[in-house]
């Protein structure tokens, strides 16, 4: 006999749970879908998928209901935004425990999230009251890290934002609070995963003063279908803006398949190898490889390869993922990764990791770390590196080459070297990487 839904109440507590009553959605959705627990795989409650129909409604009511919610004043708007923020500090324990669930979040990145998110909240009150628009990214010196801004005085009347499965709680703050502080309305597109903490957190909104409308959750379909697709077009047409973003949002749900190609980090000649190893650590294995700023690729200048590759192997054993994957088919796929590396000549310097044969559907889907020395060259064709926690180490001799190589891998690029920021600034111009981090690990997110 399959085990019942949790409700709400036993997930978030009495007080959310009864915030949540309140509409969240179109009312037109007939969808609905189901996703498990990543913690016990006991089911979570239903959830009604938005349609490209609904998207379209919840644009319309954005729009009636932003007017009054500009009219009010900024002096009002911070205040709710002050509320909201203590009422999620006096519930970091309920989301806590609702991250672990949906997101499949560790005790400890659960906690480190729900930190994130407080410090959001805290920098877009402080950010308000100083007339701030949007947030600086993590290299605030360099003009490449710096999202744009809107024209002085202009206020787009819907803006969209997007979750992030990786960062549900702080990825949620980020999009909607800079729109919402400047009398703006926000429809934030999540995914079933994502969704029961959104709905939590825009009902503690409603609750802090925020007129219904003003801040809509929709749902979208786990598979990159027709109707997942539409729903996304709807909101880019007929919204007026788009939230800033740490890194665009793939089709679909980006941990079905890597649809952006992996981050990378770079020792150089100059750099500090040990500075580096602890970096990597972080970047590749915490929250089990999930993050938009997780760097699986690790490039190593030849001279340093020996000194990183100890000092990594020493941080990496110290290392415990607590952070679940999706579902059991990342770790056959990582697996599988693994498998066909170290048969072409790749070395495995951590003991080598399987999945245990348990029955599908046994949760939590936690591997160990995955620490691989690549004998080839950078620019060597290699299978794509799958989610998860791993680091793919390759080494390389001329700075040319990971010129060239980084333009084919993700937006965030760590970079450790002794070189000034002002040598190197021109030389990544081009590249796709917007995200630059010397010396330090790539962290997600807008903040400073």
């Amino acid at each position: 006999m399959s085990p019942l839904p949790y409700t709400y109440e036993e997930l978030l507590g009495p007080t959310m749970a009864q915030a949540l009553s309140a509409e969240t959605g179109p009312s037109t959705s007939t969808a609905h879908a189901t996703v498990r627990s990543l913690l016990s795989g006991r089911p979570l409650p239903p959830l009604a998928l938005c349609t490209a129909a609904g998207a379209r409604q919840s644009i319309d009511h954005g729009r009636e209901a932003q007017g009054a919610w500009q009219a009010s004043g900024r002096a009002a708007r911070h205040t709710v935004v002050i509320r909201l923020r203590r009422e999620v500090t006096a519930r970091r324990a309920a989301f806590a425990k609702v991250l672990r669930h949906t997101a499949g979040l560790g005790a400890t990145d659960a906690a480190e999230e729900c930190r994130d998110a407080e410090r959001v909240l805290r920098h877009s009150t402080a950010s308000s009251r100083h007339g701030a628009r949007w947030w600086r990214s993590p290299l605030a010196l360099s003009p490449l890290t710096r999202p744009s801004c809107e024209p002085p005085g202009s206020v787009p009347a819907v803006t969209v934002s997007y979750g992030d499965d990786a960062r549900p709680l702080a990825a949620l703050f980020e999009g909607a609070l800079p729109s919402l502080l400047n009398g703006g309305a926000v429809i934030t597109e999540v995914s079933t995963r994502n969704a029961p903490v959104a709905l939590a957190a825009s009902a503690l909104a409603r609750e802090a003063g925020l007129p219904p409308g003003v801040w809509q959750v929709v749902v979208r379909g786990e598979a990159a279908d027709t109707s997942a697709s539409g729903l996304r077009a709807v909101l880019a047409e007929h919204a007026d803006a788009l939230a800033p973003l740490c890194c665009p949002p793939g089709m679909g749900t980006p941990e079905r398949t890597r649809s952006r190609p992996p981050c990378l980090l770079v020792l150089r000649h100059d750099g500090n190898a040990h500075a580096a190893a602890r970096a990597a650590a972080r970047a590749c294995f915490a929250r089990a490889g999930r993050s938009c700023a997780a760097t699986p690729l690790i490039a190593v200048h030849a001279a340093r390869a020996t000194d990183f590759l100890e000092a990594l192997i020493r941080e990496a054993q110290g290392v415990t993922v607590t952070t679940a994957l999706p579902d059991e088919l990342h770790l056959r796929r990582l697996t599988t990764w693994a498998d066909s590396l170290i048969a072409g000549g790749a070395h495995s310097c951590l003991p080598h990791w399987r999945p245990p044969t348990h029955p599908v559907g046994l949760v939590p889907h936690t591997p160990r770390p995955l620490l691989l020395v690549d004998p080839g060259a950078l620019s060597d064709p290699r299978p794509e590196i799958p989610l998860g926690p791993v680091a793919l180490v390759t080494r390389f001799t001329h700075w040319a080459e990971i010129l060239e190589h980084a333009h084919y891998t993700g937006h965030h690029l760590g970079v450790f070297t002794r070189a000034p920021l002002s040598q190197l600034a021109p030389q990544f111009a081009g590249l796709p990487g917007r995200r630059i981090h010397l010396n330090q690990p790539p962290r997600a997110g807008l903040l400073p």
